[in-house]
């Protein structure tokens, strides 16, 4: 069916069978949709700058023209030096090629040449930690080993400017923290970050400023911490009756404030232990919190609360009446309630604020009334008595003693040790291990051992361990001798991933248990002349268990 675009009536089309089809005002279905609108800023190199907004603000569309991969429909974009974009890790990978097969198709897309790929290719392995993924096809990855293949290579070519769309919320914790150092380090080398994210900890502690996006346009540029107020009260100002105000206050603070008015807040105040106002406390002082709200309309039970926030916007420490399980009574317009909170400061030294709010139910995205953000600043003075760092102050002790503890290497038969980075394998190596990598510990030189506390009635039982040799055409075999209290237990030679089993007799099962491997032939692959990998290796253990 054609349709005709100068027309505005149907065209109707005769069909067999006494079939009609009509369709009419096509062209009125179809509007411009301006996703982003008279949107302008600069940034300076070295700077990184957040950009926040809810869903469908037009962040994605603005890296994606920035980064050239659309063009904007008027306007321009200026960059000065190598643009890397990590709108969606991974998208350009090639589910049939290895890891390292994609790392050299992208590294050509980006204009690296393969060379820098050779030269860089164990930094690149060694900081993605998906071992011998690397060789394998991309179809049997996981969501997070791609991001971690993915943003391994675009942040090891060192690019000038990066861009990265949520790369940091898919994958383990681990791998993100490992990638907010690298950006962190990349930073004070000088390098200018473009950083959307939903998660308000990262902006604050990794951009120098922010931008909010609101329906394609910017209507907030400044401090992380500044534009995230707002924006969290954009989150809680949803409905129409509710406004936001940020108002200047001295030396350049700027406090935000929201809510729907029905109730208050018309005074406040921090004090001290004795009820005298403090803007100064030493780390571990007691304060006292007050304040008064005041009911505007007719207020069911409404929750009262207070929120202690660090230099950067970092929630440290909030609660609330309805947490505190102290509900409040009903209040009619123009009647007042006081709020006394008691807390004891047992924070890090520093510059903090204080936050306050009156709303419905257990948080104040429900139906908030006043949210008073940042209206006191105090600080936190040193302790000379006690040094720590951070940002809480903890009760800590300490014992030393020569009689290293087993606490912690009690083992129950049966049990599975797992040798990756998120395994418990911790908790038995005693020596000759390596740190642990995405799904293996390698052994560090001649021998590895482990150490465990067995408290069950010895018997016989089954050593077995899941484990990959390290070979190399000048080295195709690895010897190995297993031993139990140090009895030898099994003698090998690997040249290839080996599931053993092998018996042990309750003779050897005792509440102390040692297990140790002793390997002649370790070698580190550079001296092998196989990479650059300096360290002495042998075997990469998976899981080993008694059962």
């Amino acid at each position: 069916m054609l349709l005709d675009p100068k027309q505005q009536t149907a065209i109707e089309i005769e069909l067999p069978e006494d079939v009609a089809i009509r369709v009419q005002n096509v062209s009125k279905r179809f509007k411009d949709f301006w996703a982003l609108r008279e949107v302008s800023f600069d940034v300076r190199q070295g700077e990184c700058v957040g950009i926040v907004g809810f869903n469908g603000a037009g962040k994605s569309t603005l890296l994606q023209i920035i980064a050239d991969t659309l063009q904007p429909t008027s306007g321009d974009v200026q960059t000065n030096g190598q643009v890397v974009a990590m709108l969606e890790l991974g998208s350009g990978f090639d589910p049939e090629y290895t890891g390292v097969e994609n790392l050299y198709m992208n590294a050509a897309l980006l204009g690296v040449p393969s060379k820098t790929i050779d030269e860089q290719l164990d930094e690149i392995a060694a900081f993605a930690e998906i071992g011998e993924h690397l060789h394998k096809p991309v179809k049997t990855y996981s969501s997070g080993l791609v991001v971690r293949l993915a943003f391994s290579l675009y942040t090891q070519i060192g690019p000038d400017i990066m861009i990265i769309d949520e790369a940091l919320s898919v994958g383990d914790s681990y791998f993100a923290h490992k990638c907010a150092r690298l950006i962190k380090k990349y930073r004070q080398a000088g390098k200018t970050f473009l950083f959307v994210s939903h998660n308000d900890s990262a902006v604050k502690s990794l951009c120098d400023r922010a931008i909010l996006l609101d329906q394609g346009c910017l209507l907030r540029d400044g401090k992380p911490a500044d534009v995230l107020d707002y924006y969290d009260a954009m989150v809680a100002t949803r409905e129409r009756e509710q406004e936001i105000r940020q108002i200047e206050k001295e030396k350049g603070r700027v406090i935000t404030r929201s809510g729907n008015g029905l109730a208050r807040i018309e005074r406040f105040e921090l004090m001290n232990a004795d009820n005298e106002p403090r803007r100064r406390f030493d780390v571990g002082a007691q304060a006292r919190i007050s304040c008064v709200i005041e009911a505007q309309h007719k207020v069911t039970a409404p929750t009262i609360g207070f929120m202690i926030r660090d230099r950067l916007g970092n929630d440290i420490h909030g609660t609330n009446t309805f947490h505190l399980k102290t509900p409040t009574q009903n209040l009619e317009a123009g009647q007042q309630v006081e709020a006394i909170f008691e807390t004891q400061l047992d924070l890090g030294p520093g510059e903090y604020s204080l936050t306050l709010a009156v709303h419905q139910g257990p948080e104040h995205l429900e139906d908030n009334h006043d949210w008073f953000d940042r209206l006191i600043v105090f600080q936190v003075l040193p302790e000379k008595e006690r040094f720590f760092t951070g940002v809480a102050s903890l009760p800590s002790a300490v014992t030393i003693s020569d009689q290293i503890s087993t606490i912690n290497r009690s083992y129950q038969l049966g049990d599975s040790i797992d040798f990756s980075d998120t395994g418990n394998s911790h908790r038995y190596r005693v020596s000759g291990w390596h740190k642990p990598e995405h799904e293996h510990t390698w052994s560090a030189g001649q021998k590895a051992t482990l150490q465990l506390n067995i408290k069950e009635p010895a018997r016989d039982a089954t050593l077995r361990a899941d484990l990959t040799p390290f070979v190399c055409p000048a080295l195709p075999n690895q010897q190995v001798e297993i031993q139990v209290n140090d009895q030898t237990v099994e003698s090998v030679s690997l040249s290839n991933n080996a599931k053993l089993e092998i018996a042990v007799p309750k003779e050897l099962i005792q509440r102390e248990t040692t297990v140790t491997f002793r390997l002649p032939n370790a070698a580190s692959p550079a001296e092998m002349q196989v990479s650059t990998d300096d360290r002495v290796i042998a075997l990469a253990l998976r899981s080993l268990s008694l059962t």
